[in-house]
Order: structure tokens, then sequence, then C-alpha cells
């Protein structure tokens, strides 16, 4: 049997639901993190913009970058986490949203890899 919620609880859920929506605004400046990581990477291993990296580079330089961009994802699932588990449900949404949303850019770059790789 699960413990049941502090009474305080229902105030620091409605707050964790409301910072998990808020950091989803996160994902903007994740992006051109990303974006920094990668072309930085790309540049310090002497490529750039100019002539496709082979795919062993674009993994050195792409993994980091995805794993900058997903970031948010991890705070908005922990207040979302910690929401639900103050009795509030809605804490769900955001973190469904937000891991959604860093899916879909993993998997954008996984197959723009996987296109490279097959185009070489």
């Amino acid at each position: 049997m699960s413990p049941s919620p502090s009474p305080d609880a229902a105030p620091r859920g409605d707050r964790d639901v409301r910072r998990a929506w808020w950091c989803l605004g996160l994902f903007i400046p994740s992006f051109l993190g990303a974006f920094v990581t990668g072309e930085g990477l790309l540049a310090v291993l002497g490529y750039d913009g100019e002539e496709s990296a082979p795919v062993g580079v674009a993994l050195v330089a792409g993994v980091p970058a995805m794993t900058v961009f997903a970031l948010p994802a991890l705070l908005i699932g922990h207040f979302g986490r910690r929401a639900m588990r103050n009795g509030h449900v809605q804490g769900r949404e955001p973190t469904v949203v937000a891991f959604v949303i860093a899916g879909v850019f993993v998997v954008v770059n996984v197959f723009q890899l996987a296109l490279l790789a097959a185009l070489g």
C-alpha cells in the first residue's frame, strides 16, 4: 500500500505540475546548446559545413548534442513524478510531452545519420 500524501502535498503537487510545464521552455535554450555543441565538436574535429563528416565523426558530435537537447526532459520528469507522488496525476502530461519532444529530436537525428551512412 502506498503512503498517503501529506496535508501540504496538494500545494506542493500543484507547484510541481506548474514547474514541469514551465520547464518545457528550457527546450529552446537546450536546442541552441545542442546546435553549438554539435557544430563545435565538428569544428574541433576539423570538419566545417562544406563537407559531410563520416559516420563515426557524426556520432562523436551528435550524441553529446542530442544529450544536451534531452536534458530538460529529465528535469520535467523529476517534477512530473514528484507531482504524481503527491497525488496530482496531471504531472504525467508535461512528462509525456517532454519525452515525446526529446524522442522525436533523437529519432530525426538518427534517421539523418542513417541516411548519411546509406548514401555515403
